[in-house]
């Protein structure tokens, strides 16, 4: 009413009032205006007329003696550690998994607790911290959500308010584009930006960083999980845990192996050359960079985006190799319905002409090799 909190009371024999509260219709009035409803409900259960309740928000009457107080506030941030405590214990997930993860939907937490009354309140906060739809925002309403279910099932919290609901989607949202193809970087854009960077010390190491991604086809994350192993074979650790299943280590393979070679990759590992600080997260600490670099510009505005380079790996195995969806899968670490999900667009008419032309050179040699 006016930008104010309306409260309507119905009682048992079928009459209807209302009143207005002194509490602006915002979110960050909600606590109050939760409280302030509770403490009146109390009075006119009690006994009290509704404006002899309300008296002591509206001033019309005398006040009555304060209400008892509502409920203790829980202390969310207390039972997030512990949730995380529990799950480390449990061996659930690992140290580093809650601290880099977790950390990241710890670190925004503290931010909305105080917003939120309810766990459909603290989801509804959390979830407007990242762009609807977003990965980030899906697995930070995850995590608050599981701890939430924990702490009602360990009767740390009241049920009735704080049991998330079964289905998440509406803290999630969607985001504005639905489906957005995979943008990836040609051999000739990945080689302008390369030359493009500056030749500073920050430049020296997202070059090295950005080459290793390119040339192996890496997520960004998993710079931090290469291994060079006795044999001389280069390994990535990494293993991404999704709805799926878990992703396993894996052999990398230069595309194409002249720039393993000619950017001296295995050497330079070998070597210990240091790659950049990575605060926020490998592929966050490189759009921050990569936003910085006129050479960049020109590919952001296609919608690039740091992932490009592993695309690229993906657009060089099929067109210029000719690898199958289950080899370039293995190579790049995942499924093969991943593959074709995230690639699967990729077929235009240069492509199939191309595909064309091949099967008709091997029937022709199939021909010649097998006459009737």
């Amino acid at each position: 009413m006016r930008g104010k909190a309306k409260l309507f009371c119905r009682f048992a024999d079928g009459s209807r009032q209302s009143v207005v509260l002194p509490f602006a219709w915002v979110p960050a009035q909600a606590r109050e205006i939760q409280a302030a409803v509770e403490a009146i409900a109390g009075q006119v259960a009690a006994g009290a007329s509704l404006a002899e309740a309300t008296a002591p928000f509206t001033g019309r009457a005398a006040a009555l003696p304060a209400p008892a107080a509502p409920p203790e506030e829980p202390d969310l941030l207390r039972l997030w550690r512990r949730f995380g405590e529990e799950k480390v214990r449990s061996g659930r997930i690992k140290p580093t998994t809650w601290e880099k993860d977790y950390g990241q939907t710890g670190r925004v937490l503290p931010q909305v607790v105080e917003q939120a009354s309810n766990a459909k309140e603290l989801l509804s906060q959390l979830g407007e911290k990242w762009p609807a739809g977003s990965r980030r925002r899906q697995i930070a309403v995850q995590h608050v959500a599981a701890m939430l279910r924990w702490a009602c099932d360990e009767e740390l919290l009241p049920q009735d308010r704080w049991s998330p609901p079964s289905s998440l989607r509406r803290f999630v949202g969607e985001a504005l584009l639905k489906n957005v193809a995979a943008i990836p970087l040609t051999d000739e854009q990945i080689l302008g930006l390369l030359q493009g960077l500056p030749a500073d010390l920050a430049g020296q190491r997202w070059g090295f960083a950005l080459r290793l991604i390119a040339a192996y086809g890496l997520r960004p994350v998993e710079l931090l999980h290469l291994q060079l192993r006795a044999d001389g074979k280069l390994w990535c650790n990494y293993q991404k845990r999704s709805g799926g299943g878990t992703t396993a280590p894996r052999s990398l393979r230069a595309l194409h192996p002249e720039w393993e070679t000619e950017w001296e990759l295995r050497e330079r590992l070998a070597a210990g050359e240091s790659l950049p600080p990575f605060g926020g997260g490998v592929a966050d600490a490189a759009r921050r960079y990569l936003v910085r670099q006129e050479a960049w510009k020109p590919l952001a505005q296609r919608g690039c985006t740091p992932y490009g380079f592993r695309h690229g790996y993906a657009l060089r195995a099929h067109q210029a190799y000719g690898l199958s969806p289950r080899v370039a899968a293995a190579l790049m670490g995942h499924s093969v319905d991943t593959h074709q999900r995230v690639y699967g667009t990729w077929t235009d008419e240069g492509t199939i002409d191309a595909a064309i032309e091949t099967g008709l050179k091997y029937r022709s040699l199939t021909d010649r090799d097998n006459p009737e």
